[in-house]
């Protein structure tokens, strides 16, 4: 008979609902059966005071209660003071069905939780529970914005404007100019408003004329697209807010905000989104495969008889997976890095699955760069070629067991390979020096926002400078240095000199 230990001799569990609390506190030695008493409780102030005092009167050092909602959350505002708190995922603990009850489950809590068998959440602090609540929200706003554009985009091709064929933002400069001169009364030629195109899309004066030129827009056109245009104002204006308020938040956490965005692929956004769901500390997540396995990216294991029926990434934080995904295209299109090499690797899967693998690999490459603090510096690429290669290695090795030659064989073959130097060489850099490097804050990267004649931010692009200096590279050898000033220039690219 295996016998479990006790870890905690007075520890409680609480089933939270909405408008009332099932408690249950296990008392009573270590080497004895423990006395459970329940209790019902509301969700007010008043009712969560007398539950804190209930629990100091048996003593309790430790609850454990699901985190339904965020109806636990005025339940841990008011008695962390006094007790720690273990809070537990529904799903990994949800009972037998027909032995659902309130009570039932506080009891199960707080057996599991006596004898430790209970798996925690992770609880940031307080100024990153803040700074999530801005960044979700403003995510949720994001949408909101882009729902409004779409909707005034649909009225325009009921009135016959298929100016979103010929223009990439129809509410870019040149958009919200032809699009106030739309919603005036005056008449207006398709030739007048094709004129008031700039820069490069006066290339496309011809096709735009052809799209605005018999257009049907009238009076019940215009206050659709009015109302819209209103919504979307207020809508922009309070997400310029919410950056202001994000800035602010960030600046106790500037420093792995900064380091986050020297990982490729990783923004100014994506890099407070990120800092807002997993913490700028990682003592949370002992291991890189840790945090991987609590955001759900890592793949997921269905085996039973010795067959695989799935290998899909569990449902987790949807917060940190589209900021990972994301931020995980634009790491997969940085020429020559180790994402780019992982996204074609495990592109014959499909896009998604390559999409996904990124993630992981970005997420792993996230918890070093936070947990040792130093800034993300891109492999050698003989370093990655010697990786590479002992991975083919070992699986052709693999590949021949399976075709049944003799294991003695293969392995003295597999070791003698391994011991041979690779022969492909590194790829000489030319040295870098701190000035090249700048050490500008936030506040000076950032411009300021840009509107048209309707009122819409237009889409600029920051500058790429970062406060935290990358470490840098080892200077080459002289050979390699030979080579890499003597190399003749492409064929079709020239260089301009700098000014």
């Amino acid at each position: 008979m295996i016998t479990i230990p006790v870890i905690t001799e007075r520890c409680a569990g609480i089933d939270v609902g909405k408008r009332g609390l099932a408690a249950a506190v296990a008392v009573g030695p270590a080497d004895k059966e423990a006395e459970i008493i329940t209790r019902w409780f509301g969700t007010t102030t008043p009712a969560l005071q007398e539950l804190r005092a209930w629990l100091n009167n048996y003593g309790c050092t430790t609850v454990a209660m699901e985190s339904t909602g965020s109806y636990w959350i005025p339940v841990k505002n008011i008695i962390e003071q006094d007790v720690r708190i273990t809070l537990v995922c529904p799903r990994k603990h949800h009972p037998k069905r027909g032995e659902k009850t309130d009570f039932r489950d506080a009891i199960d809590l707080a057996v599991h939780h006596r004898h430790g068998l209970l798996t925690g959440s992770y609880l940031p602090e307080r100024g990153i529970v803040e700074l999530r609540d801005f960044t979700r929200r403003r995510k949720k706003l994001l949408g909101n914005l882009r729902s409004e554009k779409n909707r005034i985009q649909k009225v325009l091709e009921t009135a016959n404007v298929k100016m979103g064929n010929v223009v990439s933002d129809v509410f870019g400069v040149s958009g919200q100019e032809i699009l106030k001169a739309l919603l005036t009364n005056t008449p207006v030629t398709a030739d007048e408003m094709a004129d008031m195109a700039k820069k490069r899309l006066r290339q496309k004066i011809p096709q735009l004329t052809e799209a605005l030129e018999g257009q049907q827009m009238n009076d019940h056109h215009r206050w659709l697209i009015e109302q819209s245009i209103e919504h979307a104002k207020f809508l922009d204006c309070q997400i310029e807010e919410l950056e202001k308020k994000i800035d602010l938040q960030l600046e106790p956490y500037r420093r792995a905000y900064e380091l986050l965005m020297t990982i490729p692929g990783i923004k100014e956004a994506a890099a407070a989104n990120i800092l807002a769901e997993i913490g700028p500390h990682m003592e949370q997540f002992p291991t890189a495969a840790d945090l991987s396995h609590w955001a759900g990216i890592c793949p997921g294991n269905n085996r039973s008889a010795g067959k695989t029926r799935s290998s899909h990434i569990k449902k987790a934080n949807k917060f940190l997976l589209a900021a990972l995904v994301e931020s995980s295209w634009g790491a997969a299109r940085k020429e020559g890095s180790t994402f780019q090499r992982k996204f074609r690797r495990w592109i014959k899967k499909g896009p998604k699955v390559a999409g996904i693998a990124v993630c992981h690999a970005l997420l792993r490459v996230i918890w070093s760069v936070l947990k040792n603090d130093r800034p993300y510096v891109e492999p050698d690429d003989m370093v990655l070629h010697n990786l590479e290669r002992q991975k083919q290695i070992r699986h052709y090795g693999r590949k021949l067991s399976e075709m049944g030659a003799d294991e003695q064989t293969i392995r003295t073959l597999v070791d003698k390979l391994l011991e041979l130097p690779a022969d492909t060489p590194p790829r000489a850099e030319t040295p870098q020096t701190p000035s090249t490097r700048s050490s500008s804050c936030r506040k000076d990267r950032r411009r300021p926002p840009a509107r048209g004649v309707l009122g819409f931010r237009i889409r600029t692009a920051p500058k790429k400078t970062y406060s935290v200096e990358k470490d840098l590279p080892d200077p080459p050898s002289g050979a390699a240095a030979s080579v890499t000033t003597s190399s003749p220039p492409k064929e079709g690219r020239t260089r301009k000199p700098k000014t």
